[in-house]
């Protein structure tokens, strides 16, 4: 009997010796590849993560710690949360695009007795799940191959299919030079405490508004499975002794007003599934567009502050405080919040409207639809073309279009049903503004040519990053 359960025991020893090989082998290889090249990203967004790794693991004590995406890194001033609740503030949020499971997984290690964690998601069906943006994290995760292994096997795979193509892109830039943004997209952006500094008075955006990055408001947000992502980490998190709540990322009034929404729905389906309290109040935080900076979940510098106002008071509540908060809420900036067309027309082809900012294209004539070259003019009636509209060549029959070097606006749907299209070229000097649906509809075989020198700007980007499959270099 004894030898019989020794050589079921040998057995059972050496299965679990295989499969934790199986796990942490490529995981190995990961930490390993993940040091064979030079950085190349350090200079980017992406790298801030390390300032939020470090901040959370070198801040002893009790802490305050917020985790959402970039309306969390452009909305918490962390040195007012400070202040105002005499606590530490860890500002974890930097990027919808890593997936907020990420951002829960990554945090749970280092989670103290006594800590306050606030989950303040972006609202869309991409941040309420778990999915997980694999070629960002690789960049972002780039000299820090611990946290490979403190991501687990349920990454493996994921992360060893993006591998090829994160290891071809970063020997072009070993080749070719890394990339050096600059501006609010680069990690000189953020400070110590994983704020963004970067200086932001205005609203930037046209109209205000960004129309075709639209929020998710509503129930069907709160699927089962995300509700139990939540769930473990609430009870992961109370394990180490911290409290968690849910809580709303700030969200542009205009962009709400653009789209249907069932707030009561959405606070009623997190009350029901969550295992922790919803802390705040989803239409206080529903706010001017004077508060807004590029997109309608980042703050300005008024912005930030009158967020960080509303989660100091918002955590003053859960504590059963009844003392004032010092903090001034900035007066929202102002700006036109309507762009009014002075005139209307068509121009070898191309349809356009004139505004005070100059000239937007916005569709085409029935010849132009059926040309086989599009070439975009850089001015109209004397005003230069500064926008290409929403839906602008849909369905056209081009094969290529040529965009001018003035064009600063890019709307969503653009190529939308433009079947034959092959190429599109950019002749900007500086990067557009898109929006989430730029490429939505159009051909999946589509190249986004760029000029070369400004390839690794684009695909390292916060907004045109996502297209980085799309894109190409213009050559010669």
């Amino acid at each position: 009997m004894k030898k019989t359960l020794s050589a079921a025991f040998l057995r059972l020893l050496a299965f679990l010796l295989a499969l934790l090989l199986v796990v942490c082998t490529p995981l190995a290889i990961l930490a390993c590849c993940s040091l064979r090249l030079p950085e190349q990203y350090g200079q980017t967004y992406y790298a801030a993560m390390k300032l939020k790794l470090d901040r959370l693991g070198d801040t002893p004590g009790a802490r305050l710690v917020v985790i959402g995406g970039s309306s969390t890194a452009f909305g918490i001033d962390s040195k007012i949360a400070e202040a105002e609740l005499g606590m530490p503030c860890v500002n974890f949020g930097l990027y919808a695009a890593f997936g907020l499971k990420v951002m829960l997984d990554l945090s749970l290690a280092d989670l103290h007795e006594g800590d306050i964690v606030v989950i303040a998601p972006e609202l869309s069906s991409q941040m309420y799940s778990d999915y997980v943006g694999y070629s960002y994290l690789l960049q972002a995760l780039e000299g820090r191959p611990g946290m490979y292994t403190r991501l687990g096997g349920d990454y493996v795979a994921g992360f060893l299919h993006a591998l090829p193509a994160y290891y071809a892109e970063k020997q072009r830039f070993a080749r070719e030079g890394s990339p050096r943004p600059e501006g609010v997209y680069s990690v000189g952006a953020f400070d110590s405490f994983g704020d963004v500094v970067y200086d932001r008075p205005e609203n930037i955006m046209d109209g205000m508004v960004a129309a075709d990055s639209l929020p998710e408001i509503g129930p069907e947000l709160v699927t089962d499975s995300f509700a139990e992502m939540i769930n473990d980490y609430v009870a992961a998190a109370s394990a180490r002794g911290a409290s968690v709540y849910f809580g709303f990322c700030p969200v542009n009034r205009l962009a709400v007003e653009l789209t249907q929404t069932d707030p009561e729905g959405l606070v009623e389906a997190l009350a029901e599934k969550l295992d922790c309290p919803v802390i705040a109040s989803l239409e206080d935080h529903i706010l001017d567009p004077g508060y807004f900076y590029d997109s309608n979940l980042h703050m300005n510098n008024a912005g930030m502050v009158c967020n960080t106002v509303l989660l100091v008071n918002d955590i003053k509540r859960v504590r059963g405080e009844m003392t004032i908060t010092h903090t001034e809420i900035p007066e929202p900036v102002t700006g036109g919040e309507v762009t009014d067309v002075l005139s209307s027309g068509t121009f070898e082809g191309f349809r356009y409207d004139i505004t005070a900012q100059g000239a937007v294209i916005t569709g085409l004539d029935e010849g132009a639809m059926v040309a086989e070259h599009l070439s975009v003019p850089a001015s109209v009636e004397g005003f230069g073309v500064y926008k290409i509209g929403s839906d602008a060549f849909a369905g056209c029959a081009a094969a290529s279009i040529e965009i001018p070097a003035c064009v600063s606006v890019l709307g969503a749907g653009l190529f939308r049903d433009a079947v034959n299209l092959k190429e599109v070229r950019l002749l900007s000097e500086k990067l557009p503004e898109v929006g989430d649906g730029f490429l939505a509809g159009a051909p999946q075989d589509l190249a986004v040519y760029v000029p070369a020198d400004l390839y690794s700007d684009y695909v390292t980007d916060y907004f045109w990053g996502r297209y980085g499959q799309w894109i190409k270099a213009l050559e010669g």
